[in-house]
């Protein structure tokens, strides 16, 4: 069985470890990036399955990193997960009409997330066979 490429772009490094370290290494191939720039430089080099996405981050926050990928031809299919300390309906609003495909609200119950991630793969698996 081949691993799912994840990746987490969030601008707090201990957090960001964190969320890599939890995700199973025999299912998951999971690779962190700390800034927006950065993250739509790996995007472009190593095509991720799946992107959990972080709101406010500095230079460029969530929100301009999402528009980006979705508006790129090579990345708009890639699910994307927002990941915020926000909760506010606003953002889960927004989220969902930049193109995201869930919202998870910090600080985050790993064994939801990774639940939550491994249904979107699945799904994307199913539309794609």
């Amino acid at each position: 069985m081949d691993k799912h490429k994840i990746l987490i772009i969030e601008d707090d490094h201990p957090l960001a470890d964190l969320m890599k370290m939890n995700f199973p290494k025999e299912q998951f191939d999971t690779a962190c990036c700390y800034s927006g720039e950065e993250a739509l430089r790996e995007i472009q080099k190593n095509r991720p399955e799946l992107i959990i996405l972080d709101v406010v981050m500095p230079k460029m926050d969530g929100w301009e990193v999402l528009k980006k990928i979705k508006s790129n031809p090579l990345s708009s299919s890639i699910p994307v997960i927002m990941c915020t300390a926000k909760d506010n309906v606003g953002d889960v609003e927004k989220s969902f009409h930049y193109g995201a495909q869930a919202f998870v609200i910090k600080p985050v119950i790993f064994k939801k997330l990774i639940k939550k991630v491994e249904a979107i793969l699945d799904l994307e698996e199913m539309l794609n066979d």
